[in-house]
C-alpha cells in the first residue's frame, strides 16, 4: 500500500515539476535581463540608461543588468545586440551614432539597423554643446574660428568618437567655415571629458549632457549649443544659430531596441513596461537634471523617425565627404 501511494506522489510531483517548469518557461521574463550599451561608462548613453534602468526593473520584476560594450563608435556592442538571442533578455540601449550615422559612414557596420534591431521606446536626446577649459584664450566660438583659419590643423578637439552626432556637427561647421580642425576620438564621452580639462586637446564638441555639469562648475566654457534655442539653466551660451550656423543642429538620440525575431508577446511586455517607466515623472525629473530632453516615442513612430534620421544623415555626410570611410 505504502508502495502504491508513494508512486502516486511521485508521479504527481513529476507532472507537477513538468507544468511548473513550462510555466517558468512561457513567463516572461523571469531572469535578469542584459541592457547593452555600446559606450564606455560615463558618456551620455550610459547615463541615459541608467536613469530608467532601475525603475525597468521594478516593473519587471526581474534585474536589469547595464553592460557596457564599447568599440568601433558604438558598432561592436550594436553587432553583439543584434545577434543576441530573440528570447528578450537581450537589450540594446544605444545612441543613434550606431544606428544612424556609422550605417551612412562606416565600412565596418554589417548590420541594417532598421532590419536587424526593433525598436521598442525612443527616450531622449541631447543636443551638442562645443566647449573649451575656463583657462582657453577662446571666449567666443568665432575666437575659436579665426584661430583655427590661422592654424589649419592645429587645433585638438575630443569627442566620444569618431561619426558621432557631436562629431559631425563640428565637420559641418568646420566645411561652412572652411576650417580644418584635428578631431580626437574616445571611446565615450566620459573618456573625453578628463583630455579636455587635462589640457590635453584645445576643444570638445561633446553632447550637452556629458558637459554641462563640468560647465555648470566653472571647470569649462560653452560656446555654442546646437540647439534651436539656448537652454534656461544656461542662458549665457548662444546657440549656433544665434552665430549664423543653424544647419549644425544634429541630436543624439537615445532608445532601447531588442534583437530581431523576438515574439510579439515579449514586445508587448516590453513597450508596455517602457512607456509605463519612460513617462513616471520621476523619471522625467531625473533626465531633464541630466539635461536631456525628453521625446518618448513607441514602436512605430520611432521606426518611421529612424528612417528620417538616416535620410538627413546621408545629405549631410554627403557634403561633408563623409560617406563610407
Amino acid at each position: 500500500m505504502k508502495t502504491w501511494q508513494s508512486t502516486v506522489v511521485a508521479c504527481s510531483l513529476i507532472v507537477l515539476a513538468f507544468w511548473t517548469g513550462v510555466y517558468a518557461q512561457d513567463k516572461y521574463p523571469n531572469r535578469p535581463i542584459e541592457l547593452v550599451v555600446p559606450f564606455g561608462p560615463g558618456g551620455s548613453a550610459d547615463i541615459a540608461a541608467r536613469i530608467y534602468s532601475d525603475e525597468l526593473s521594478r516593473i519587471l520584476k526581474v534585474p536589469i543588468m547595464v553592460v557596457n560594450r564599447a568599440g568601433g563608435t558604438g558598432i561592436q556592442g550594436t553587432h553583439y545586440a543584434t545577434r543576441a538571442k530573440n528570447d528578450g533578455y537581450t537589450l540594446l540601449a544605444a545612441s543613434s551614432t550606431p544606428l544612424v550615422v556609422m550605417p551612412v559612414i562606416s565600412k565596418d557596420v554589417t548590420y541594417d539597423p532598421l532590419k536587424d534591431l526593433f525598436p521598442l521606446a525612443h527616450f531622449v536626446s541631447s543636443p551638442t554643446v562645443f566647449d573649451v577649459r575656463k583657462e582657453s584664450p577662446f571666449q567666443t566660438l568665432n575666437d575659436l574660428i579665426e584661430h583655427a583659419r590661422k592654424n589649419p590643423g592645429k587645433l585638438k578637439n575630443a569627442t566620444g568618437g569618431l561619426g558621432t552626432e557631436s562629431h559631425l556637427n563640428l565637420e559641418i561647421l568646420c566645411a561652412l567655415n572652411k576650417i580644418k580642425i584635428t578631431t580626437v576620438p574616445f571611446a565615450s564621452g566620459g573618456e573625453a571629458v578628463p583630455a579636455l580639462l587635462g589640457g590635453h586637446v584645445d576643444m570638445s564638441s561633446q553632447t550637452f549632457t556629458t558637459e554641462a555639469p563640468h560647465i555648470k562648475a566653472g571647470k569649462l566654457r560653452g560656446l555654442a549649443l546646437a540647439s534651436p534655442k539656448r537652454h534656461p539653466d544656461f542662458p549665457d551660451i548662444p546657440t549656433t544659430g544665434d552665430l549664423g550656423f543653424p544647419s549644425v543642429n544634429l541630436r543624439v538620440r537615445f532608445g532601447v531596441f531588442a534583437p530581431p525575431n523576438v515574439s510579439q508577446d515579449i514586445l508587448n511586455v516590453l513597450t508596455a513596461a517602457l512607456e509605463k517607466v519612460l513617462n513616471n515623472p520621476q523619471i522625467v525629473n531625473r533626465a531633464n537634471q541630466a539635461m536631456f530632453v525628453v521625446e518618448y516615442m513607441g514602436p512605430q513612430e520611432f521606426r518611421k523617425f529612424m528612417e528620417s534620421e538616416i535620410h538627413i544623415v546621408e545629405k549631410v555626410a554627403k557634403d561633408a565627404n563623409l560617406i563610407k570611410k
